[in-house]
């Protein structure tokens, strides 16, 4: 009767948890930047985000170049913004403020970088501290049965190293596309040590047998950090 007694009190304190938690969301921007311009892109976001106006910002932004890809974009770079709730994207879309380092942002985005997509989304299954790492495997996923997908992940993270990551797409996601998957590493050796011993554990072969048929591979993306900013926000 204890046993039960604290299963149920520990489920309880749960389920409060996740409920006092606010529901995040990210916007991540595949980018084609041109090859001259990398260097002056890369300093003119870190001369922005850096400055008071890109402190202020309500989002943890984050910028990653396309390491691989069997996708069909020539995106060479990613820049992420996750909020910590709806009320973060109040403002999206007014661009960079018109303060010098605003300005010279703006300027140097018109100059250099081309928008291939953008992509808005939520967490599901997600710790804001592994956004530190250097290196990202994300495999875009069209779901079918998403209780049964997500039942099956939640079992095959916690048999493994907890850190996997579930996001939804909500808008602006390839056709088909409605669901990532997401492993990060400290660098790409670490990663691929972790994948041999996740299928040497075996988890990752029952997770494709619960999951079979209520779930495509549709493409995937590998991704190096390059710069990461407010990084406190959603820590809390």
């Amino acid at each position: 009767m204890k046993k039960i007694f604290l299963t149920l009190t520990l489920l309880f304190i749960s389920i409060n948890i996740i409920q006092a938690q606010e529901k995040s969301y990210w916007a991540c921007m595949n980018v084609t930047v041109d090859n001259w311009g990398q260097s002056p892109f890369v300093e003119a976001l870190d001369n922005f985000m850096n400055s008071e106006a890109g402190q202020q910002m309500p989002y943890t932004v984050t910028l990653s170049e396309v390491a691989f890809t069997n996708g069909d974009s020539s995106s060479t770079h990613q820049l992420c913004f996750i909020g910590e709730n709806a009320a973060s994207f109040a403002s999206w879309g007014s661009g960079p403020p018109p303060t010098l380092e605003g300005l010279a942002l703006f300027m140097t985005i018109d100059e250099y970088v081309e928008f291939d997509q953008i992509v808005l989304g939520s967490p599901l299954i997600f710790d804001p501290t592994n956004l530190s790492n250097d290196f990202t495997v994300v495999w875009a996923m069209e779901v079918t049965d998403p209780a049964t997908y997500a039942n099956a992940f939640v079992e095959f993270n916690n048999a493994t190293t907890g850190t996997f990551e579930l996001h939804e797409a909500i808008v602006g996601a390839k056709q088909g596309v409605t669901h990532y998957f997401v492993a990060r590493q400290s660098n790409l050796g670490s990663w691929l040590e972790g994948r041999e011993a996740v299928f040497e554990s075996g988890a990752a072969a029952k997770f494709q047998s619960v999951i079979s048929g209520t779930a495509d591979i549709l493409f995937n993306y590998g991704f190096n950090l390059i710069k990461s900013y407010n990084t406190e926000i959603g820590k809390s």
